[in-house]
């Protein structure tokens, strides 16, 4: 194929290709993925940088309660209304000036009751809850001041009612006259705007009280109070008082009567309205054509508006629609109009319930019930209002997650283009018309969003139906979308600020282009009738208050101007409704910040505290969604602004709000912080002890929470208080890791790497716990050890390469270890000279030791199996080829043996070895002394510069001629880096001092019976090669029969003990002409070829001997390394 390849093409065959791959298409590709790959990475690193940037931007909240400096905007009117109302026409400026003050008395009574009395009347007897006896007599007796001024209130709201409906009487009505000439086809509907605000007042005040239990309640018992001191004031100490208490009980009757029982409103519509011979109300047909066109007209918007998705504040005024039309109806006895009670009904249908103070709302159709029964059989019997709500409720709660879902994307798409710096291209006038659309849609998307919150939570609270889980933190998500919005506005409010003079400037200018439609019809001309010339009036008035600032006494002359404009049917409807809401946009854009916090309200969350850890407890399952906290914990917040209002208690911030504070901080305590602490350190945990091969969980069952999503949280703010969520889970760990350290002392290590592993992974700064990595005690006291002696050296085994000693055994789960750190410790506590003591004990201990050493070896049974090996080694040396024969040593044992056997099962020989084995120990524990008090000295000492030369301070000081107590003070330093000094550089030779004392006695021709010793020796290194083989076998079994005694890894102290005996006795050149070492060699080689040849004669293959052969490998491993344990232990007693 290549050579035909190559023929073709006319090319040599030098160049033609291979067969095979040769890698490089491979490489290319891993190329092309190398940079997909580092595309990708590049890419996302882009992306998180935008999320980042924009976390920085729409997560940073801005408190707005405690901010220094916050811009406020409302505009503030400096002129009275007469000096508002001027023109040339004395009966216009007098009909004006009458109607727009109702209309601002109207406007300023609703602010009142906003602003003082409803927060008062909707927080009375919460927190508290049913006060015992006593308290709530006093709660009400701080109220009574209250509840004087609002009766005054409700009678003003009273007067002023009948004050507009005297004012309409006037002006409506069959006999003409100048004013009625002058209203003939004006409909003032600002003023019946005016009226259905007061009317809203009055209802809401009869639906905050009834639906306040407590204040009924607390009412009757104080009134029960006052009869019981009336009917016995000597009792109380009010003997001569029974005038006061009298007027006081009459007193507490009228306000219930007037304000408890619910008939604010109906007693305000059912008063006296005719004055016979003044003014004539319910015989006026004028008048009651007039009412009624209005009613219909304002109906209509109302009916039309009031779903639609540019409604804006028209449910608060439903209540006062409700109220005009009762009104009518009771003024007029007028129900012969049944189809339009039908569309009012059809209304009540779509809009069961009204949100009309955070935790009060109204029912329409309960209104209809309680003021016009009668009319309820026009729909054709009594409607099951339960049941209506119950079905509006189904429909609500299906289309619940699909609202906010959207509402959540439209707030999404409006917050990124408030946020937005770039402006749309156009003129200025283009871009503040964008700027004034955008934040109308801003608030009606938080109106609106309210408005679900609110229903949502209404109607389950009313109905007592169950919230679904998923329900609940969709409810907490339209809290959350309602405080970005504001905080939206916050932020931006300098913006907004800047915009807002053009903004009523580009409004301003918009309605005097309407209303020159009108001027251009009127002009050129020099007769006008009454009509001409009052609508003339109008519109150059309008032109003046428009030329101001958009305060609400001009907007409200404006409303009346146009009321007499619109007379002229010059504008269309089209028109008509562009001006009222280009007047409304004016309205609105002139008062905003009131708008906004009205809209984005949250107070309601107070009175559904209840669902808050369900929301805390999907938020921790979802840390992802964790930065949503801020903002529910300011909608929670919301309520401060009405607790704080509270008048029933002395000090509404120390009763009310520090409870509702306590209680929230608690459940996010509980939901949040103690399950974060708890899951952090158990994360921690299974990351550090990984290599235990821990069971994973598989992230696509169980999910991968990111818990750093709660850490990386700013501190949250909550009142006056700062929830830092990363602060509370360091203190936690630390507290924790301290905690359990303390308990093992052994884990130090493990806590310390579980927190780097905090800071790594979750960032969190744990401190230090100071405790001296398992040393936080010093082990075994040199002291206890010195003056129990010989319990320790029974219960600790020495390893010679580490210079540790390790316990035998221990009841509990640890063992204890001594090492050159904790005699140093020892040292550094008792001093230096305690080495010397120890010396001293370990001399007595060991002639003790020794004692019974001679003894055994004294023994006639012993000495003389003694004296036969070694008869028959010299006798056969030669034939042994200097050897020293292990049939031997198996025979000593046997003998041994058969001389007796222990309780523990333990040989003469066992014993002899342990024997052996306490005397290591203790050199081992000499040579350990030797070492801490070097460690001692070197750490003492290290400040010291140069050791050779060593400055003398006494000469210093005295050369200086400083003060005596200084000198001394040299004199006394200078001695003790002299000690230091001279125990680091030489040392005492502890070991050379123990042989020096008693290699004398041991070599006396008296102890003759010691020069065998020797000979026993490969016996004792066999036993204990047996010894240390069963032990480390042991070690490895799980049965829990087999004694702790028997388990040990390490045991040197034989080997020591034996070096240090034979040099006692000079046998070490006597030992050595056995050849031990060599004969064990050369016996296990022996050994194995025998098992491989006999193996091989009789088939057996390797694997089936392979058992035996690892036991004699086993055997030789433990003697070669007793072999290097006694050679390094020998050095320790060279000359």
């Amino acid at each position: 194929m290549a050579t035909s390849y190559s023929a073709n093409n006319g090319q040599n065959e030098e160049y033609t290709f291979d067969a095979f791959e040769d890698g490089s298409s491979k490489l290319v590709g891993e190329q092309q993925l190398t940079k997909l790959n580092q595309f990708a990475v590049d890419y996302a690193q882009q992306i998180w940088k935008i999320e980042e940037a924009l976390d920085e931007t729409l997560n940073e909240v801005w408190d707005i309660n405690i901010d220094p400096v916050s811009i406020y905007n409302k505009p503030h009117e400096q002129l009275d209304l007469i000096e508002l109302v001027k023109t040339d026409h004395k009966i216009f400026n007098k009909v004006m000036l009458v109607f727009s003050s109702i209309c601002n008395q109207a406007r300023i009574l609703k602010e009142t009751a906003e602003n003082k009395f409803y927060s008062p009347l909707t927080v009375f007897g919460e927190i508290t809850g049913e006060s015992s006896e006593g308290d709530v007599q006093i709660e009400v007796g701080k109220l009574l001041p209250f509840m004087i001024d609002l009766s005054a209130f409700v009678n003003r709201c009273y007067s002023l009612i009948r004050n507009i409906v005297s004012q309409f009487a006037s002006i409506y009505q069959p006999q003409k006259n100048i004013h009625t000439q002058f209203f003939k086809n004006v409909h003032l509907q600002a003023v019946y705007y005016s009226m259905i605000d007061i009317f809203s007042v009055l209802i809401n005040l009869d639906s905050i009280i009834t639906q306040n239990t407590a204040l009924d309640s607390s009412w009757g018992r104080y009134l029960r109070m006052v009869k019981s001191v009336k009917q016995e004031p000597n009792k109380y100490s009010v003997s001569g008082e029974e005038d006061k208490l009298w007027q006081l009980e009459k007193l507490l009757l009228s306000l219930k009567g007037q304000l408890l029982e619910g008939f604010i409103f109906q007693s305000c519509i059912q008063q006296e309205f005719d004055f016979p011979g003044v003014i004539d109300v319910k015989g006026n047909k004028v008048l009651k054509a007039e009412f009624q066109y209005n009613v219909k007209v304002l109906w209509s918007m109302f009916g039309t508006k009031i779903m639609d998705s540019s409604e804006l504040n028209l449910r608060e005024r439903f209540p006062g629609f409700m109220g005009l039309y009762a009104f009518y109806i009771a003024l007029f006895k007028d129900i012969t109009d049944k189809s339009f009670f039908k569309q009012v009904w059809e209304v009540t249908k779509r809009v069961p319930m009204v949100s009309i103070n955070v935790n009060v709302f109204w029912f329409p159709s309960d209104f209809i019930q309680q003021l016009m029964p009668g009319m309820i059989k026009i729909i054709g019997g009594s409607p099951n209002h339960m049941e209506i709500r119950r079905d509006y409720l189904r429909i609500v709660d299906k289309e619940f997650s699909g609202r906010v879902k959207s509402y959540y994307l439209q707030v999404s798409r409006w917050m990124v283009r408030m946020e937005s710096s770039q402006t749309r291209t156009g003129t200025l006038w283009d871009v503040s018309l964008s700027k004034v659309s955008q934040i109308v849609q801003g608030v009606q998307l938080s109106y609106h969003i309210s408005h679900l919150l609110k229903t949502m939570i209404g109607l389950h609270m009313h109905l007592t139906a169950p919230l679904k889980s998923s329900d609940v933190r969709k409810l907490f998500q339209c809290a959350e979308m309602l405080k970005s919005i504001e905080n939206t506005f916050h932020r931006r409010s300098a913006m907004i600020s800047a915009h807002i003079s053009m903004m009523v400037q580009q409004l301003t200018d918009i309605i005097n282009e309407k209303l020159n439609v009108v001027r251009s019809k009127y002009s050129g001309r020099s007769n006008y009738s009454e009509i001409e010339l009052d609508v003339i009036v109008a519109l150059s008035l309008c032109s003046d208050l428009l030329c101001g600032v958009a305060t609400n006494e001009r907007i409200t002359v404006i409303r009346l101007c146009l009321n007499v404009i619109y007379q002229s049917n010059i504008l269309k409807e089209n028109d008509i409704e562009e001006l009222r809401l280009h007047i409304k946009r004016l309205e609105f854009i002139s008062d905003i910040g009131k708008i906004v916090k009205g809209s984005c309200d949250c107070s309601i969350l107070f009175w559904s505290r209840d669902l808050f850890p369900t929301y805390l407890q999907f938020l921790y399952q979802n840390p992802s969604q964790a930065t949503s906290l801020q903002y529910t914990l300011t909608g929670l917040k919301d309520v401060l602004s009405v607790l704080d209002k509270a008048i029933h208690v002395d000090n509404a911030k120390q009763q009310l709000i520090d409870v509702y504070r306590n209680e929230m901080e608690e459940m996010i305590d509980k939901n949040i912080i103690q399950p974060l602490g708890k899951d952090v350190e158990t994360d921690l945990r299974l990351h550090i002890h990984a290599f235990l091969n821990i069971e994973e969980k598989d992230p696509f069952k169980t999910g991968i929470k990111e818990f750093g999503k709660f850490l990386e949280l700013k501190p949250l703010r909550f009142f006056d208080r700062t929830i830092d969520i990363k602060s509370r889970i360091s203190h936690y760990l630390d507290q924790t890791f301290y905690n359990l350290n303390t308990v093992a002392l052994f884990d130090w290590k493990t806590y310390s790497e579980m927190r780097n592993m905090a800071f790594y992974k979750y960032g969190l700064q744990l401190l230090e716990v100071h405790l001296p990595g398992s040393t936080l005690e010093q082990g075994l006291d040199v002291l206890e050890i010195m003056r129990n002696i010989h319990i320790f050296v029974s219960r600790y085994n020495y390893n010679l390469n580490n210079q540790i000693f390790i316990q035998r055994s221990s009841n509990s789960k640890t063992l204890n270890t001594i090492n050159i750190t904790h005699i140093s410790n020892s040292i550094r506590t008792h001093g230096s000279g305690i080495m010397n003591t120890t010396i001293n004990f370990a001399y007595r201990f060991l002639v003790q030791k020794f004692s019974i050493f001679s003894e055994f070896l004294f023994d006639d049974q012993i000495k003389s199996k003694l004296y036969k090996n070694i008869k028959y080694f010299r006798e056969n040396k030669e034939q042994l080829n200097n050897m020293y024969p292990s049939e031997l040593v198996t025979e000593l044992e046997r003998d041994i043996r058969q001389l007796g056997v222990s309780e523990t099962g333990l040989t003469f020989l066992d014993h002899f070895r342990l024997l052996i084995t306490h005397i290591g120990n203790a050199m081992g524990y000499i040579r350990l002394v030797r070492s801490g008090g070097l460690h001692y000295c070197s750490n003492a000492i290290k400040f010291v510069p140069d050791l050779k030369k060593i400055p003398k301070f006494q000469d210093l000081t005295t050369k200086d001629a400083l003060s005596p107590e200084t000198i001394q003070a040299s004199t006394n330093l200078d001695s003790i880096i002299h000690n230091l000094s001279n125990n680091l550089s030489e040392g005492t030779e502890y070991f050379k001092m123990l042989v020096n004392v008693f290699a004398t006695e041991f070599r006396n021709i008296a102890n003759q019976h010691l020069k065998n010793f020797y000979i026993i020796v490969p016996a004792l290194a066999s036993n204990y090669i047996d010894h240390m083989i069963n032990s480390k076998d042991k070690l490895f079994k799980k049965s829990k029969a087999i004694g702790a005694e028997a388990l040990s890894f390490t045991d040197d102290g034989f080997a020591i003990g034996l070096a240090y005996i034979l040099k006692l006795l000079d046998q070490n050149k006597d030992f050595d002409s056995l050849h031990w070492f060599d004969r064990i060699q050369l016996k296990c080689e022996t050994d194995q070829k025998r098992m491989l040849a006999e193996a091989n004669a009789k088939g057996i293959k390797e694997d089936q001997n392979h058992l035996a052969i690892k036991k004699i490998q086993n055997f030789q491993q433990e003697y070669e390394l007793f072999k290097y344990s006694f050679s390094g232990s020998r050095i320790f007693f060279k000359d």
